[in-house]
């Protein structure tokens, strides 16, 4: 997994972070074919350590003393104009109804080894 990815005409952009040494945009590293690539969309969701869940991970939800695994898929089609959560799909998949309350802790992503 790279840090960033960005769309050229013909081939993506490759990068890994820069740690804000090139303006939080990442340093390339290799061009490569859209073939080859799976985006993950960004939720703006963050798990109890901070961390971004992005579409692929694998997710521990707590809730009212319940706690539930499973694989975020994907971000729901304009899920801010429908009032759904971003992780709408796995509280579905999960009957979970969303709470404020959720606590989360990313295990890991289905494309990591």
């Amino acid at each position: 997994m790279y840090y960033a990815g960005y769309q050229k005409l013909f081939s993506v952009l490759l990068c890994d972070d820069d740690h804000g040494t090139n303006q939080g945009r990442g340093l390339p590293v290799k061009n490569v074919s859209y073939d080859d690539c799976e985006f993950l969309q960004a939720t703006d969701i963050f798990d109890c350590h901070g961390r971004e869940i992005y579409e692929g991970d694998r997710i521990l939800i707590s809730t009212h003393g319940r706690t539930c695994e499973g694989v975020f898929e994907s971000v729901p089609d304009m899920y801010k104009s429908r009032g759904l959560h971003p992780l709408q799909e796995l509280f579905d998949r999960l009957a979970l109804p969303a709470d404020a309350s959720m606590t989360f802790q990313i295990l890991g992503n289905k494309y990591e080894a």
